[in-house]
């Protein structure tokens, strides 16, 4: 890409924690821990080298030997290929023990590069990214740097290798939880898309008996995980960061940042590292929402409840109206509010008053307002403030490529906007912040594909820039609720959940894709990040007619409901949605903050029994959320985990399923608790508390 085509951008937190460290301190070993994580760095033959990674509470090393941490290899000028020769400068540890910066430099070109690790307090993993500095006077083309490569770990002869797929479009199809034995012939890509929702999350368990580790990349552009075995050893290799045949320029004077990866240990099984790293992720890398908005917020989507491209401003406050009655809190106009797509403005000929009556409406009624817009997608519009890819106000040099002259857009995406193009990026920034103050909004969710990826380094660029616009979005508005759509759950990596608060967990808004996805999904991500949506009776399968089976399926991670037709729903439908609100409201949704996920039964398939517990060590409670689909069973024995064996837990359930009563930990995990339907596709909702007099039920 060229020079004057993307943005030049410096990973500010990075830069700000190296200029805050002390002066150097000499040493030939650094100490970094979390609660479950100790790692011990040192420098070897002019470049980091790993000494130790411990799982703090098995007291396992998963490093026989020290491992050195490669460092880029060559550059170029001009087109002429250079060796690095890279020179240990010095080490700094802040002085609260919580970071160590590796200060390497090249003498011609001159560079340094800087290898950052970082353990925060409280259970999860250390991270590492790499910041490189052009000081020379002019422009190096640099090559492939991994964020983080461990050639030699030990694992145990037991071992697996697990990891997922994102499941954007639909999790049946696109989603997937897997596992592989650790072998000699281990040799896995893991490559990282954002254009493709079959694409595996960026994130990896090496798990075997009594624990494991875990590792991950926080960025949303094209990279991967590789894991090989060692050819002659048992020793497991893993790369993690942008595709190996990266480059791209750095001006004199600029700061090129190797994004961030972490790997974690953890003690017991497959759920409990997950846990580990739920917490780390919402006490650091979610942003905060002011204690005042609900979290996660129920959201009303409206787009076929109110005619698609027809609604008109008394269908949207009808549909607002209903959102009202049935106690959801945000009211969301989605893909229906424009006259084409790139001219993101109220259709002045359906909606004369523009937002202004649903806008009063919305907050007089004491709802959240947010808004659905596809900002990087253009059409052909010519009005003045429209996004297009021809005539008098178009900017074809914007956009991911060229347009025949008689190319029209969808009815709500278009050609995709290269946010790597400075004045594409500028004009973005301009218009989500209008978008938000023009309409008085509390929440705005994106869709259709913000990051392109034609080329590995404009891909780079483009997710920076991405991150560049939310960021300067959430800094102008602090208590914006934002949305990651994008096409379903696409984007569905570490990287973007530090700029958003919701990620969309699969876009096939029905029963099972929803709880497919969910149980994929929080094997890495905490529940109350992934949004689930629910679409009555679009689909025409069993189970999504609207009601609780449908709900349930989305009340297990941040729930928003899309009604497709309420004109049509009967007193008992409408009940079953409010009812499920309150529960939500006043059950699931304080538990979602420290929820620990355990996968107690297998994965959803449509035949057999499904379903997961949640339980909240803080609160002392939780839900099994339990489904019968087209099994002909009608009971169903599940054994819970994560309880205190000695502990009596209150059980109860919303439908009557189980025979409530006091059972001990050891009842539940042991003897299992049996579970009645005597309906296929049907579903409960079962409560437990720590029992104690006067404890409440939902």
């Amino acid at each position: 890409m060229k020079m004057d085509q993307r943005p030049i951008i410096l990973f500010i937190a990075a830069v700000a924690l190296i200029a805050a460290l002390p002066a150097p301190a000499r040493a030939e070993r650094w100490t970094l821990a979390t609660a479950d994580t100790r790692i011990v760095i040192g420098v070897d033959d002019n470049r980091p080298a790993v000494q130790k990674l411990q799982d703090l509470t098995a007291q396992y090393d998963w490093i026989d030997a020290p491992i050195g941490v490669p460092l880029m290899s060559s550059v170029s000028i001009a087109g002429q290929e250079r060796p690095t020769q890279w020179q240990f400068l010095d080490g700094t540890l802040s002085e609260d023990a919580a970071s160590l910066t590796l200060a390497f430099q090249n003498q011609d070109p001159k560079l340094v590069l800087r290898s950052v690790w970082r353990a925060r307090p409280g259970r999860g993993p250390v991270e590492h990214w790499m910041t490189l500095e052009n000081q020379s006077d002019t422009p190096v083309t640099i090559s492939h740097q991994d964020s983080l490569a461990l050639a030699g770990l030990r694992p145990s002869a037991d071992a697996k290798i697990w990891w997922i797929k994102r499941g954007g479009s639909n999790a049946g199809t696109q989603g997937g939880t897997f596992s592989e034995p650790f072998t000699a012939q281990l040799n896995l890509n893991l490559v990282s898309n954002c254009d493709d929702g079959a694409s595996p999350v960026p994130w990896l368990a090496v798990h075997q008996t009594g624990g494991g580790l875990y590792a991950g990349w926080e960025f949303s552009g094209l990279g991967r995980i590789a894991a090989r075995s060692r050819e002659g050893s048992a020793l497991l290799d893993v790369d993690i960061g942008l595709m190996p045949e990266f480059k791209t320029d750095v001006e004199p004077g600029e700061v090129f940042l190797v994004p961030p990866a972490f790997i974690g240990c953890y003690n017991g099984d497959m759920d409990d590292g997950a846990y580990s790293l739920h917490q780390w992720i919402l006490k650091y890398l979610r942003p905060r929402l002011p204690e005042d908005v609900p979290d996660p917020i129920l959201a009303y989507n409206l787009y076929l409840d109110a005619g698609g491209a027809n609604a008109t401003q008394e269908d949207v406050l009808r549909s607002a109206q209903f959102c009202r009655d049935l106690g959801f809190e945000a009211f969301m106009p989605d893909a229906m509010w424009f006259p084409a797509c790139g001219d993101w403005r109220w259709d002045p000929a359906r909606f004369p008053n523009g937002i202004k009556p649903i806008e009063e409406y919305a907050h007089t009624s004491g709802m959240r307002l947010a808004l659905w817009c596809a900002w990087t997608n253009g059409g052909v519009s010519e009005h003045e403030g429209a996004l297009s890819v021809r005539g008098a106000v178009g900017h074809p040099d914007w956009f991911n490529s060229d347009f025949a002259a008689d190319w029209q857009p969808g009815p709500f995406y278009g050609g995709r906007v290269c946010l790597a193009c400075p004045e594409a990026r500028q004009w973005e920034i301009q218009k989500t912040q209008w978008l938000v103050a023009n309409h008085n909004l509390d929440y705005l969710k994106h869709d259709c594909g913000p990051i392109v990826t034609h080329g590995a380094d404009t891909s780079y660029w483009a997710a920076m820039a991405y991150y560049e616009v939310q960021e300067k979005l959430r800094g102008a508005f602090p208590r914006l609720i934002l949305e990651n759509c994008s096409g379903g759950g696409h984007i569905k990596d570490f990287g973007v959940i530090q700029r958003t608060h919701y990620t969309v967990t699969t876009d096939t808004l029905s029963n099972l894709p929803d709880r497919q996805s969910l149980y994929d999904s929080t094997f890495a991500f905490p529940p109350m990040l992934l949004q689930a949506y629910t679409y009555e009776r679009a689909y025409k399968v069993p189970g999504d007619d609207p009601g609780t089976y449908l709900w349930r399926s989305g009340m297990m991670g941040a729930w928003q409901i899309d009604p497709t037709n309420t004109r049509i729903w009967t007193d008992g439908e409408k009940n079953s949605a409010r009812r499920s609100a309150q529960i939500y409201k006043d059950w699931i949704r304080p538990i979602l903050k420290d929820v620990k996920v355990h996968h107690v039964l297998p994965r959803p398939d449509g035949i057999h029994w499904d379903g997961m517990f949640y339980w909240s060590p803080g609160l002392k409670r939780g839900t099994l959320y339990i489904f019968r689909p087209d099994a002909q069973e009608e009971t169903t024995l599940v054994h819970l985990k994560g309880l205190d064996p000695k502990q009596d837990y209150r059980a109860w359930s919303e439908d009557g399923s189980i025979q409530p009563g006091v059972r001990t930990g050891s009842e539940l995990m042991g003897n299992g608790l049996l579970i009645r339907l005597p309906a296929r596709f049907s579903s409960d909702l079962i409560f437990l508390q720590h029992a104690a007099p006067g404890a409440s039920q939902p």
